[in-house]
């Protein structure tokens, strides 16, 4: 076992040492769509009502030097025409074999589109050039001064191709390319025949256009992506897959314009965003969108790719395939979700073609053919599932029941599988069983499709028991308020003044608890003062949400502890220390989760900051030197905070000490003292409300 995975098996053991689990059994469970579609598999499918299927992948054809297999046409004979790029050429494959048909004088065929004729119009950029293959022969059919050709598609009866730049819709006519739509955009980038529209993706703003049969044109959408790479209809809505291009630079057109010049040209520009940022989605940057436009126009975000770039798109009959890069990966999309179902040996699959017979690949090019027989196994993964507590994991079930099918787990503690994470089990019946496991805060899930199993196994339901491992609670706060603080959610009925009602009979102490938290109010209440009483205030909590109780004590320094309150449900007490001798003590509160847990509670203890406890008044004595009056107090524990003199029962003088700080338990005052007979009264308070007065005659 390497180092990252003892750690991570350590630190997953470490949260089981000395917790007994709680006694609710949870269940995480997977059976639908939308959960479904979170994972990933290997030559398996999830369909539109939630279950997850083998299909067949996809072989490898044959190899090509070219960089790009960007266009296929069905030949009509089981073969396909496919164009290249980087060189241009032309190729017809069967299988693993591919002629060369032709070289073309250009850098990449970009589109090619079968006719009825059995011929084959092949659309280039740089030139853009528009040619027929017919009978074994290339024949130029229209060529742009400027621009290329990126797409063709059959229209209302016509031919139609797209360029740019400047974006343009063309129509082939006996006379060739002629210019029937400008667009307000760059390129014309893809074209999807639907109903009596036809669909138009452009490059540069990443726009949905719509041309009626006379040419009117209309946005259906503006991405916030900057091109739409294609488009796909399916399933009663239109599809799209929209991406960050290239960015362009000013292109310059010129045109024919007898009134102007010596040559008769002008140069006119069309003006571009070169802006290629990433857009942010929930604070982070999506590389690619596949988007969907329902019937009635409305334009739904299905999903957007953080790493992967969808390039091209199809409509299989029941869901959406996406080709992706730059891992070569494909992706199939129902309703609003997807799941990747292959991955392919090549950087980018830039070609769905007849709802994925075949796959066109990049780096390098290359064509797929969906495989016919020799089916590989399938995998499914599901996404890592975190829960919000450490687990204790139980017995697991996969439906619809299978001998055939099998399944492994894997666990860990972050979001995420890394290398922390413990290695996969070794493959189970996924008819059921246990889930072999420590406890931990991730697991994950992945089912193997034999390529030999007898019948067509599905999964439409996975689900595994859990249990939270039981944590102790968490003391955040023990608090000792200051002497006869007391708090109450309203006034008491006697008024102002808080009398003590009984002694308990559960012990020695009186106590004030009215502490329950009240909803959108304090849970401490009113302050109040009760002179010999200290309050004491916690804040527990409980990482498995265990409702919590508690027994609160007081420790004096020789250890000895005396028992106030248990089973103690609000968060707070007021203690008449009255029932103590003087001295200093420390609350002690003890927290169990035992209503939750009543056979493997957790308890723990936490003390408060040591405080004295001070019955005793203060001794106060009063002398006359002179023309002054000496007060001199002593006190055993607590420090003196007021002292006042009054003379024949006039309104309190406050007295300041001889050495101008209030702060000893021994303190000396001064006043002055007067002529006649008079009474004087000195009434001195320590910290603890504890009072005591002297008098003396002066005359």
């Amino acid at each position: 076992m390497n180092r990252c995975r003892f750690l991570s098996w350590l630190a997953m053991m470490l949260l089981m040492t000395g917790s007994v689990s709680a006694t609710r059994t949870d269940r995480w469970i997977v059976d639908t769509a939308e959960e479904l579609l979170e994972g990933r598999g290997s030559d398996v499918q999830v369909t539109a009502d939630g279950t997850v299927q083998r299909i067949a992948g996809w072989a490898a054809g044959p190899d090509f030097e070219e960089a790009v297999v960007m266009a296929a046409a069905g030949a009509g004979d089981g073969s396909l025409i496919v164009g290249t790029g980087f060189p241009a050429r032309l190729y017809r494959v069967r299988g693993d074999q591919a002629e060369l048909l032709a070289d073309l004088e250009a850098e990449q065929i970009t589109a090619l589109l079968a006719t009825k004729n059995g011929d084959v119009l092949v659309a280039t950029v740089a030139p853009g050039v528009l040619y027929r293959w017919h009978r074994d022969s290339l024949e130029e059919i229209g060529r742009l001064g400027e621009g290329g050709i990126w797409d063709l598609a059959l229209f209302d009866g016509e031919v139609v191709a797209a360029g740019g730049p400047p974006a343009s819709i063309f129509k082939v006519t006996e006379r060739g390319l002629v210019r029937w739509v400008e667009l307000p955009d760059v390129h014309a980038r893809c074209l999807e025949p639907y109903g009596d529209r036809l669909l138009v993706g452009t490059s540069g703003k990443g726009l949905i256009l719509t041309i009626d049969g006379s040419g009117k044109l209309g946005v259906l959408a503006d991405s916030p992506f900057t091109e739409i790479a294609d488009l796909a209809a399916g399933g009663g809505v239109v599809w799209a897959a929209a991406l960050v291009g290239e960015p362009v630079t000013t292109p310059r057109q010129k045109k024919s314009n007898g009134d102007n010049g010596e040559d008769g040209e002008v140069e006119t520009e069309v003006t571009v965003t070169t802006d290629i940022k990433l857009p942010e989605i929930n604070g982070k940057t999506a590389t690619s969108e596949i988007l969907k436009l329902t019937a009635e126009g409305g334009l739904l975000s299905v999903h957007r790719f953080t790493r992967e770039v969808a390039t091209s798109i199809a409509w299989d009959g029941e869901g959406l395939l996406v080709g992706t890069g730059f891992e070569g990966e494909v992706w199939r999309f129902v309703d609003s979700g997807g799941a990747r179902v292959a991955t392919i040996d090549a950087v980018q699959v830039v070609g769905v073609v007849d709802g994925g017979a075949a796959l066109l690949t990049q780096g390098p090019g290359g064509v797929f053919w969906r495989r016919m027989e020799g089916a590989r196994a399938g995998r499914f993964r599901s996404k890592a599932q975190q829960f919000k507590q450490p687990v204790r994991f139980g017995e697991y079930r996969v439906e619809p029941v299978s001998d055939d099918l099998r399944i492994r787990f894997r666990s860990g503690v972050s979001a995420d599988p890394d290398k922390t994470w413990l290695t996969w089990t070794e493959w189970m019946p996924a008819s059921g069983g246990w889930v072999g496991l420590p406890a931990a805060r991730s697991l994950q899930w992945e089912v193997d499709f034999p390529a030999d199993a007898k019948t067509a196994p599905l999964v439409d339901r996975v689900e595994v028991a859990v249990v939270e491992v039981n944590l102790p609670p968490r003391m955040k706060m023990l608090v000792v308020e200051e002497p006869g603080v007391v708090y109450l959610s309203a006034p008491p009925p006697t008024g102002p003044v808080i009398e003590a009602v009984h002694p308990d009979v559960n012990g020695i102490f009186t106590v004030i608890d009215d502490s329950a938290p009240k909803k959108n109010g304090s849970t401490k209440g009113k302050k109040y003062y009760r002179a010999g009483f200290r309050t004491v205030s916690w804040q527990v909590s409980d990482p498995n949400k265990d409702p919590l109780q508690y027994r609160l004590e007081i420790e004096d320094r020789n250890g000895f502890n005396l028992n106030v309150r248990e089973r103690i449900a609000g968060t707070q007490l007021g203690v008449d220390t009255h029932a103590l001798p003087d001295g200093t003590y420390r609350f002690r509160l003890t927290a169990t989760d035992a209503p939750g847990n009543p056979e493997g509670a957790i308890e723990v203890s936490r003390a408060s900051r040591w405080f004295a406890v001070d019955n005793t008044a203060p001794k106060a004595s009063l002398r006359r030197t002179g023309d002054r009056w000496v007060v001199t107090v002593q006190d055993n524990l607590s420090p003196i905070v007021r002292a006042e003199w009054s003379r024949d029962g006039s309104e309190w003088t406050s007295l300041a000490p001889t050495d101008g700080l209030l702060d000893g338990r021994e303190e000396t005052f001064e006043f002055p003292a007067v002529s006649g007979r008079h009474m004087i009264v000195v009434r001195v308070v320590d910290r603890q409300h504890n009072r005591a007065t002297a008098g003396a005659v002066e005359e």
